[in-house]
């Protein structure tokens, strides 16, 4: 019976010629899949659901009742397709019983079986035949429907196994049989799916060689010979070079060579034309671009495939060096020749019209064009002598499609290359041709290229030509010219050529030395910019005002003060142009690092080019006010700077899309607060103090500091004593919160002074009770209770129920780390909680519940700590990473206490991660010192004392040596009861230790 299931692809039934991959639900697929890799074998409940069910969906509750279920649709799917299979659930398995050859992975192993057989009895084409019948068994990734650990797995085991072997199998058959093109071209789509696999590399050598492409062959050899040096494997290179010795340089090989076809005499006399530009001795970076035009343009069988492939790409990427490139390789396809044209669609030239093209054309057939006036009777006699020709056109600079849409259908029996800067979507929507896109080369092949135009002074100024590297973002020609350049001063080192470079306009005009036609960055960037419309010219250059390479779409229209939907299709046709790029579904787009600068000199040149810059970056401000007012709706604003009037922004419907908008625009915003800085001091002012609420809630507290630094700097700037005290206040906290207490007091004691001699009360009640909160920090619990007692009076007069909560708390947690205070502690959080309600603010609430928590577990008293525990999770939402920190630490602790270590473990864990997340050095050393504990007590001292070292150093690090000697009068003790411990008991091996930190205890959870 014929083949009746494929799991070589999505999950099918395969009857009668006929594929099915919507025979069932997904569910129920996806369990006969996992069945299908072990036809007639019993797994285990447990390993069905590994199989099917993905991590982040969690296994089903009952695993037995959800798999009966499926196993039912099953049954019914293999009746109403008369398959003869049986899916049985038994009590703690699963069982399929079915006729393996009935599977197709089955079957393509005992073809491949039949097809080696073949082999060895010498009858090389039936071997082909059987391993070709394997191959196309295979209809996409193997177990398409699953995406488990299992399944991955599986699959990775059958491409290695048994994909890549039956693959190099019908390669070397094929060239066995002197098939060598159509190995050569099976290799080039492999090679794709595998750039590194040693045998199809191997092969395509010996392919090429037999092919009679022994330039092609060498090109490879060294190429591939680079590529597995650069990663670091040596052997592959050199049985790689064995190969290449033994089939391209040895004197005796002789390469077979197939008979050449004999010419059919109907055919147009062998007349060929070459018409292309000379060749270039090597582009980096563009194999996997030249394989695919070579599987884009030819059949099956290997034959020019007549048609149409489109290839764009952005300015100076290397377009038409590319199609030059794959040209000279291919053009031994076209019996009749080769030609590349230019149609000056991106110069200041008249664009070639069809009319123009088709003369070319003619002339090039030595056809009399005078003979011919009508265009449309010149247009058929081309397309006559076309017809029964073997040709390769190329059409290069198109500007549009209706410069080539008239050819179309002239040029019908030749393959035809479009390059053209621009994405021709009505091309794509008329004829939907393949589109290769040409990207920048990574930055290895750039580092490549340099290096072999520049020579030894490039290899020996590595950190320079990184720099030149990146300067130049993986652009060819601005390579290219840095190339040159570097070529033609000598005596120049990488480095200084690179921060001469730096020089936004000497990048740009690099190669335009006086010659004619320019070749500088510039230039062909002009190129494109002069063929948009003013409205596309306008928006493109503000892009260059923008100082972020991503940005939005309403950043942009709030600049130019049209509409958003008119704004938005400007940004389309320049995503078209290849002026920038439009990545994702979200309204963002991006602009490449020389098109930028290129943007940025033609902003300058704008008009309005200072209104248009405050109006973008006001709108910056506009969305980050409007998201934090979501967010922390209970916290005041500061002094917002003048703006101007513009169109309301479009705004959040929840504090989860506020916060995930300021998360995702975290790299623009930096940008702009940098580039506010002396141009507009108002928003460098404001917006880093708001940012930083959302920065800390992801502990992305370098972030923080940087923009505050830049606040203080423009605060100071402008002589706003009220905002530069409040930045400084602001910094304070974030340096305290990374451990940095000299620079978080010298920060407040700068405010103090400025609060004080301005009589600001707020601000003076505020960076005193900051100030107390350092020294508690940094382990001086003392001082921070004396501070405290002396400002709360202050405090509790201004009757501001949050600064009240704040300070309650915080007098509460110095007089808990001073000690022998614990039931005045008490008092003062109950009163910190009901200052907390008052203001309703959940995170200071959080942080209080946390507090008194842990005075609670402390005490002992495990029920009301319990209580605060769970109101304090009841808050968490959107809460910082440090409280949350803070409340799994204290989990662990309670839970510890509780007798629950599987949930203790579990928490400290979490702790421990979140406080590397947060850069938080006290809480580290605390959620360390809790895990340290927890693994201690259950037997596992070394892993123990290893924490606690580690959170001793972070305590001695933040100045808290009370904390830091606590630690190791701890570890005294345990070196102390170690040398004490007895040998253990006979009967007692099988006793088992809690696992090591490292470990996490999901299996036990599954379990």
């Amino acid at each position: 019976m014929e083949i009746a299931f494929g799991i070589l692809g999505q999950t099918a039934m395969l009857l009668h010629g006929n594929v099915d991959v919507n025979w069932a639900a997904p569910r129920p697929k996806q369990v006969l899949t996992a069945l299908l890799t072990a036809p007639n074998r019993r797994l285990p409940l447990d390993v069905v659901v590994d199989w099917v069910w993905e991590e982040h969906e969690g296994p089903p509750r009952n695993a037995l009742s959800t798999l009966h279920q499926n196993a039912t649709k099953l049954r019914q799917a293999f009746h109403e397709k008369s398959v003869p299979a049986k899916v049985i659930v038994g009590k703690g398995h699963c069982l399929l019983e079915i006729d393996p050859g009935l599977i197709d992975h089955v079957g393509f192993l005992a073809m491949m079986d039949k097809a080696r057989r073949f082999r060895g009895l010498g009858q090389h084409d039936r071997a082909l035949i059987e391993a070709l019948a394997a191959v196309r068994l295979c209809r996409d990734d193997a177990l398409a429907d699953l995406r488990t650990e299992r399944a991955d797995g599986w699959r990775t085991r059958w491409v290695r196994s048994d994909w890549i072997p039956a693959n190099a199998f019908v390669i070397a058959e094929q060239l066995a049989t002197g098939q060598a093109e159509a190995a050569v071209r099976k290799l080039a789509e492999l090679e794709q799916a595998h750039p590194m696999e040693l045998s199809f590399a191997k092969l395509r050598i010996r392919a090429l060689a037999e092919a009679d492409q022994p330039a092609e062959a060498a090109d490879f050899f060294r190429a591939a010979h680079a590529r597995y040096r650069e990663a670091g494997e040596t052997r592959a290179a050199q049985e790689l070079r064995t190969v290449n010795e033994e089939v391209l340089i040895r004197p005796d090989r002789v390469i077979p060579r197939q008979r050449p076809a004999i010419p059919d005499s109907a055919e147009p006399a062998d007349q060929v034309i070459r018409h292309l530009p000379p060749d270039v001795d090597d582009i980096a970076g563009r194999a996997d671009l030249i394989a695919l035009l070579d599987a884009c343009t030819t059949d099956s069988a290997g034959a020019p495939r007549p048609g149409v492939v489109v290839v764009n790409g952005g300015p100076g990427v290397g377009k038409t060096t590319l199609a030059a490139k794959w040209a000279h390789r291919a053009e031994r396809r076209y019996r009749h020749g080769a030609v590349m044209l230019d149609l000056r669609g991106d110069g200041q030239a008249a664009r070639a019209d069809a009319g123009e093209i088709v003369d070319t054309l003619l002339s090039l057939l030595d056809f009399p064009v005078d003979q011919v006036v009508n265009p449309i009777a010149r247009a058929a006699k081309l397309t006559g002598l076309l017809a029964r020709r073997s040709m390769l056109v190329i059409l290069d600079n198109v500007r549009s499609t209706d410069q080539v849409a008239p050819l179309l259908g002239v040029l019908s029996s030749c393959t035809v290359l479009i390059i053209s800067r621009w994405r021709l979507k009505s091309l794509s929507a008329k004829l939907t041709p393949p589109v290769i896109k040409v990207d920048p080369l990574e930055d290895r092949h750039s580092s490549s290229l340099l290096a072999r135009r520049i020579g030894p002074r490039a290899r020996d100024d590595a950190e320079g030509v990184e720099e030149l590297v990146r300067l130049c973002g993986g652009n060819p020609l601005a390579l290219t010219l840095v190339a040159e350049r570097a070529v033609s001063r000598a005596g120049t080192r990488m480095r200084t050529l690179a921060s001469q470079l730096r020089a936004a306009e000497m990048l740009l005009d690099l190669g335009d030395e006086g010659d004619w036609p320019g070749t500088s960055l510039r230039s062909a960037f002009t190129l494109s910019y002069q063929a948009l419309q003013p409205a596309e010219q306008r928006v493109f250059a503000l892009i260059g005002l923008h100082p972020s390479a991503e940005l939005t779409g309403d950043a942009i229209a709030a600049a130019d003060g049209r509409p958003v939907p008119e704004v938005r299709r400007s940004l389309d046709v320049l995503v078209a142009a290849h002026l920038i790029e439009h990545p994702a579904d979200l309204d963002r787009y991006r602009v490449h690092d020389l098109l930028h600068l290129y943007a940025a000199s033609l902003a300058a040149r704008l008009s309005d080019v200072d209104l248009a810059r405050r109006k973008m970056f006001e709108f910056s401000l506009r969305m980050v006010v409007d998201a934090y007012r979501l967010q922390f709706p209970h916290k005041e604003l500061l002094n917002l700077p003048p703006m101007v009037s513009t169109a309301p922004t479009p705004g959040f419907r929840t504090v989860a899309e506020a916060r995930q908008w300021v998360l995702r625009e975290r790299t623009s915003l930096m940008a702009i607060i940098a580039a506010s800085e002396g141009v507009l001091n108002g928003i460098s002012c404001v917006l880093p103090a708001m940012t930083t609420e959302f920065f800390m809630l992801q502990g992305r507290f370098p972030d923080a500091v940087e923009g505050l630094t830049i606040a203080v700097r423009a605060s100071a700037a402008q002589g706003d004593v009220g905002s530069l005290a409040s930045c400084l206040n602001d910094l304070a906290v974030v340096h305290m919160l990374i451990g940095a207490d000299d620079a978080a007091e010298e920060c407040l004691l700068r405010a103090l002074e400025l609060v004080d001699a301005h009589g600001i009360a707020v601000g003076s009640a505020t960076v005193r009770l900051n100030l107390a909160r350092v020294h508690l920090h940094a382990g001086r619990a003392a001082e921070a209770v004396e501070n405290y007692r002396k400002v709360l009076p202050s405090v509790r007069e201004l009757g501001e129920p949050m600064l009240c909560a704040i300070a309650e708390r915080r007098f509460a947690d110095a007089l808990v780390e001073m000690g022998g205070h614990d039931e005045e502690a008490l008092g003062v959080y109950r009163e910190a909680l009901r200052r907390g309600h008052e203001a309703g603010d959940a995170t200071e609430l959080m942080r209080t519940h946390i507090a008194l928590g842990a005075l609670l577990v402390q005490l002992g008293r495990l029920a009301a700590a319990s209580a605060e525990c769970h109101a304090a999770t009841v808050l968490v939402g959107a809460s910082p990473l440090p409280t949350v920190m803070k409340l799994n630490t204290l989990l662990a602790r309670l839970r510890h206490a509780e007798g629950d270590d599987r949930a203790a473990l579990r928490h400290a864990h979490r702790a421990v991660d979140l406080a590397n997340r947060s850069q938080h050095a006290t809480g580290q050393a605390r959620a360390l010192s809790v895990l340290a504990m927890i693994v201690c007590d259950h037997g596992n001292p070394d892993d123990a004392r290893k924490l606690w070292r580690e959170a001793a150093e972070l305590f001695r690090g933040r100045a808290r040596k009370a904390k830091a000697e606590a630690i190791e009068v701890r570890l005294a003790e345990l070196d102390a009861s170690e040398s004490l411990v007895p040998a253990a008991r006979e009967g007692e091996g099988d006793t088992v230790a809690m696992p090591s930190p490292h470990l996490r205890i999901l299996r036990a959870n599954r379990a």
